[in-house]
């Protein structure tokens, strides 16, 4: 029945937040232990890690296909297929791993020629360290999917505590026990990123075969049509979300030079904060929305869309009001180096803004991918990727870093206004009128953000004290709008 439909997706929703809670209080040592990377090594040499870092990641992205992400909607399925339920995860998963170790050889072979240099970026890196980022590509792209696959199977605390918070905090930590006990700094970075990877991979191998105690990891078996055609253009998709993601970072190491890029890393590192918190509830909300009948999606997407919507913005702008507010503090982790002429608080505020709007009218997708609409995306994110390398090229010779920071928050409103445009043509419109009240308070941080830039200066007392009035006032919103989980709140329009 509907009614207990929705009982069921709401204890999975409240007890995901949950967690989703719990991983965002720990994923605050992930960019701490980050920053403090960036205090040891200095600015040039975190700015060329983070960006090959990343460069490894989207590599792990491409690799996957999207494979990992049809796994929650695929996965769900078996059960009311009547197939094996784990049907579909072994079959991809040699695939990815396939896949990458095709990456991991052409980097090897490529820095046995010193291609690295052709990049002024990376030119600094040796033959050794390119081999050791390579090592990394096949265990993260093995992350990838097995995060996938128990999202998939309504165990989104494993992506939370492993993907998100335990590889994140591990990976600097390794990497600065390493350097401190002599170890060369060049190769400690590379070396603690593949060691955390891989100890991820050993827990993940045992929590699989808990989940899914007759799987067999080595089978004949190819990739169901079904979950591979829904998964190529997904793949694309998430591919180009991945390089749009981080072209911002790579196009300032390319015109402002490795230091400048470093610092504009720190900045992305805090303020990222926030967009994990969305990102954690794409697996959560889309597994819901592929369960859902057409009937259920004209009466339940609505309630629990909003759900979702609430909780991942309230948690946003408890992050964002501290980072906004005390910002040349959260910098000062990294070091005095890292406080630069350039206004941290004009930067940082504009990458909050974007993540904020990106918070409330992003998790559309997750309803546009849970419907099956994974071609829709793919366009979108292959003109939003264009418009964003368009606009920092223009922006970032003029602005700086600020200009970066502009590109990604208009390229993110793009996305949000195609994206709910689209679901309101097919008919959707799922958001209900108390979210008008996450809007007055995104509304409120951007004022915040102008008067204390070029109106008003206060202290660090005023700052302490309005932020403890901003906690109350968002914790009187959470309690008034009922998120902890009861019925008749969900049922209001």
């Amino acid at each position: 029945m509907p009614s207990s439909s929705i009982q069921n997706d709401q204890k999975f929703l409240v007890k995901s937040t949950v967690f989703t809670i719990v991983g965002t209080l720990l994923k605050v040592a992930g960019p701490v232990l980050m920053i403090v990377v960036a205090r040891v090594f200095g600015k040039e040499i975190f700015g060329t890690y983070v960006s090959t870092q990343l460069f490894v990641l989207t590599l792990c992205r491409v690799a996957v296909l999207g494979l990992d992400k049809v796994l929650h909607r695929y996965l769900p399925q078996n059960n009311v297929c009547g197939r094996p339920l784990h049907e579909g995860l072994v079959e991809s998963f040699w695939v990815a791993v396939f896949i990458a170790s095709l990456f991991s050889v052409v980097l090897w072979v490529g820095s046995f020629f010193n291609l690295q240099t052709i990049s002024s970026g990376l030119a600094m890196l040796s033959s050794a360290e390119i081999s050791l980022y390579a090592l990394s590509v096949i265990p993260y792209t093995m992350l990838n999917m097995f995060a996938g696959a128990s999202e998939g199977n309504r165990h989104p605390q494993y992506k939370i505590f492993i993907n998100d918070f335990a590889i994140m905090a591990l990976a600097p930590f390794i990497a600065v026990v390493l350097y401190f006990a002599g170890f060369q700094d060049k190769f400690a970075l590379p070396v603690g990123f593949f060691v955390a990877n891989l100890l991820g991979v050993i827990i993940y191998f045992v929590l699989i075969n808990r989940q899914f105690p007759q799987i067999k990891w080595f089978i004949k078996k190819r990739v169901p049509r079904e979950l591979l055609s829904f998964s190529l253009p997904l793949g694309f998709s998430e591919a180009v979300s991945t390089f749009l993601l981080r072209v911002d970072l790579w196009m300032v190491l390319a015109l402002l030079g490795p230091e400048t890029a470093g610092i504009y890393a720190v900045m992305v590192t805090i303020s990222n904060g926030l967009k994990t918190i969305r990102q954690s509830y794409n697996p959560i909300l889309q597994p819901v929305v592929a369960g859902m009948s057409g009937e259920r999606l004209k009466t339940d997407l609505k309630p629990v869309f909003s759900y979702c919507v609430s909780m991942v913005t309230l948690i946003q702008l408890t992050i964002g009001f501290f980072i906004l507010l005390f910002p040349e503090q959260t910098m000062m982790i990294a070091g005095k180096a890292f406080v630069t002429k350039e206004n941290p608080v004009a930067t940082l505020g504009i990458l909050i803004t974007g993540n904020l709007i990106n918070g409330f009218f992003g998790l559309s997708g997750s309803i546009i991918n849970g419907l099956g609409k994974s071609k829709f995306m793919l366009l979108m994110n292959v003109f939003a990727l264009a418009m964003a390398v368009v606009m920092n090229r223009i922006c970032i010779p003029i602005f700086g870093i600020a200009g970066a920071a502009l590109s990604s928050m208009s390229y993110q409103i793009m996305q949000c206004i195609w994206m709910n445009l689209y679901l309101k043509k097919m008919g959707y419109w799922p958001y209900q009128r108390n979210l008008c009240v996450q809007g007055v308070w995104i509304l409120l941080l951007v004022a915040v953000n102008y008067v204390i830039n070029f109106v008003y200066f206060p202290s660090l007392l005023v700052k302490s004290i309005f932020y403890v009035v901003v906690l109350m006032g968002l914790l009187l919103t959470f309690w008034m709008q009922g998120l902890i989980g009861k019925k008749e709140s969900w049922k209001k329009k």
